[in-house]
């Protein structure tokens, strides 16, 4: 191994124990929450649009499970 690689590898290793991280890497109070509420919001969002852009094939599957359900104790 070089020297140069050596030494690259070393200050890879203590800068991550002695030097603190730049203030734009910090956590700040109440980013946990702004994070997991933008997750939501976009979770929500993608829901939407997935059903009203199949909403009608949805019903029809619901209508088709509980038709084979309700006629399942008729007999023939």
């Amino acid at each position: 191994m070089k020297a140069n690689e050596l030494l690259k590898k070393a200050w890879h290793f203590l800068a991550g124990r002695f030097i603190p991280p730049p203030v734009a890497f910090r956590r700040r109070p109440g980013q946990n929450t702004v994070e997991y509420l933008l997750m939501l919001a976009s979770t929500s969002a993608a829901a939407v649009i997935l059903i009203g852009a199949f909403h009608k094939k949805i019903l029809g599957g619901i209508f088709t499970i509980a038709g084979l359900i309700l006629g399942a104790g008729t007999p023939k």
